[in-house]
């Protein structure tokens, strides 16, 4: 069950002994994309890195601690990006901790989507509200005039480049994504290809990382 206000969140816990170690965001979602392409689901991963880890502090345990009993065990949804490439095939892509689609070298400058599961993404808190267990992704959609773009950068890394007027901001459970042109995707800060259109997902309680 996602959590809900003022409940606690996760318990302090081992590591199963034949669950895998994930280094970053990347390679945690490359380990449950694996899993259920072979049908094996994977439950629970330790985590060591990454914006995800960062988000809940950057704990910093071994792989040794984590197995030892020394880390946290919590569960956490994922993301999910469902792409239309059109006669009628569809591509599935996970992701941990976020997920982004724009034109611009810099965000914002013209239409970006941003996805959010943790809170940040490198040094930016895109997510300010976003809780990795609530059911819900953190979308924000639109771009902002030219002359605003360095500030909303720079305020990006407090959470305060939100809200603005030219950004859509949306907590929800699924969010679909229509343009004209083509909108290079990254999942996990890794482009997985452009489309036009596309879903974001969110696939609450989906699994337990420990950290």
């Amino acid at each position: 069950m996602t959590i809900r206000r003022g409940e606690p969140w996760g318990a302090p816990g081992p590591l199963a002994a034949d669950a895998p170690v994930a280094a970053g965001d990347g390679e945690l979602a490359d380990l449950v994309a694996a899993g259920l392409a072979a049908g094996r689901p994977v439950t629970e991963i330790g985590l060591l890195g990454g914006d995800l880890h960062a988000a809940l502090g950057a704990p910093g345990h071994t792989e040794a601690d984590l197995r030892s009993g020394a880390g946290m065990r919590l569960p956490i949804d994922l993301g999910e990006v469902v792409v239309d490439r059109g006669d009628g095939l569809i591509s599935r892509h996970v992701f941990v901790a976020h997920a982004t689609a724009g034109r611009g070298r810099r965000r914002w400058s013209s239409r970006t989507v941003v996805a959010m599961n943790g809170t940040h993404l490198a040094g930016a808190d895109l997510g300010p509200r976003a809780h990795p267990n609530d059911g819900l992704l953190d979308i924000s959609d639109g771009r902002v005039p030219a002359s605003q773009v360095r500030a909303a950068g720079r305020r990006e890394r407090t959470g305060s480049h939100v809200p603005h007027p030219g950004i859509l901001e949306r907590r929800t459970a699924a969010y679909e994504v229509l343009d004209e042109r083509e909108l290079p995707i990254r999942v996990d800060g890794r482009l997985i290809g452009a489309a036009t259109h596309f879903e974001l997902r969110c696939l609450p309680d989906a699994l337990v990382i420990v950290v």
